[in-house]
């Protein structure tokens, strides 16, 4: 069993765990959080061990993913029996070359970064087209020069990279400060975002990589209206994006049913036409019925900030 782990565990430095019933064979899965889903990255082989601590050194090359990682010990030599899973914050030990973010525009991680209910970083503020970014964290290449890549709702899947070369006055190990284009090729649709750090290295191939941290980009979204004319249903507000998915809560007798959400799969139930940032369409729900209703739009990561929550604007009667 693990009773303890640090609350941030370091990339490229050692990990000590406290429980119990450890044993000789006792190894460490890492489940570390990805956009694509949680990637075991182990097992590592302690390199110190008693019954009551394991120590863990994690290699330098063990990805970030987006920040968040579950440990958990299987003894192999008794029946490869599992202890819990124990979560921490995933960041990069700077005297490994291996960058963290933390903050931008000055605003810390989120507490739902720590919450393996979400188990992705993000920060509760808003990056807009044509303004200054500021990064902050631990661990930025001011030696050799960083890379900046925004992940978006975009041709491509991120623009980017965004190059500060040494010497640059928003280049330093702790900050990093660069204008995100309002503009061209380079500009992000407005919608979410998640942004990475990649430090340069004195051998030039960038290979060592930030925690991805999620931000929304142009505005937070919101519904201020909902429309319906026949079958088709209007959403006005803001911050919508071609990823947003829609929770749809109809009344039906005694019961508040959600239709929306996803399926299986993966795949959100009810398909959107989206517009633009202030406005989407979609038809009304099968197995819906005339009565009050209501829509709530949420962007990735899906977690509370980048939901339109309780909006009085999303309320409406269904036809």
């Amino acid at each position: 069993m693990i009773s303890s782990i640090p609350k941030v565990v370091l990339v490229g430095s050692s990990l000590v765990i406290a429980g119990s019933h450890f044993t000789p064979g006792s190894v460490l899965n890492f489940f570390v959080a990805t956009s694509g889903g949680p990637d075991n990255e182990g097992p590592f082989t302690p390199a110190g061990q008693t019954p009551s601590q394991l120590t863990v050194n994690v290699p330098a090359g063990t990805t970030l993913g987006q920040g968040f990682v579950d440990v958990q010990v299987v003894n192999t030599d008794t029946g490869f029996l599992a202890s819990n899973l124990a979560p921490a914050l995933l960041q990069g030990f700077t005297a490994a070359g291996i960058p963290s973010l933390t903050a931008i525009n000055g605003k810390g991680l989120a507490a739902t970064s720590s919450d393996p209910s979400f188990a992705t970083n993000n920060v509760e503020t808003v990056v807009t087209q044509g303004s200054v970014v500021v990064l902050g964290g631990t661990g930025f290449d001011a030696v050799n020069g960083v890379a900046v890549d925004l992940f978006c709702a975009c041709t491509g899947g991120k623009v980017g990279p965004f190059f500060l070369n040494p010497g640059d006055p928003g280049l330093s190990a702790g900050a990093i400060s660069f204008t995100l284009p309002a503009t061209g090729s380079n500009s992000p649709p407005t919608g979410p975002g998640s942004l990475v750090v990649i430090n340069k290295g004195a051998d030039g191939k960038f290979s060592r990589s930030s925690n991805a941290v999620s931000v929304p980009i142009g505005e937070k979204i919101a519904v201020t209206s909902v429309t319906q004319a026949d079958g088709t249903i209007t959403v006005n507000g803001t911050g919508f994006s071609t990823l947003t998915v829609i929770n749809f809560f109809n009344r039906q007798g005694s019961k508040l049913v959600n239709l929306g959400g996803f399926g299986a799969g993966g795949a959100a139930r009810i398909a959107l036409t989206v517009a633009g940032p202030n406005k989407f369409t979609f038809s009304k729900p099968a197995g819906s019925v005339p009565g009050a209703s209501y829509v709530q739009a949420l962007n990735p990561p899906f977690v509370p900030f980048t939901s339109s929550g309780n909006d009085p604007g999303g309320a409406f009667t269904l036809k």
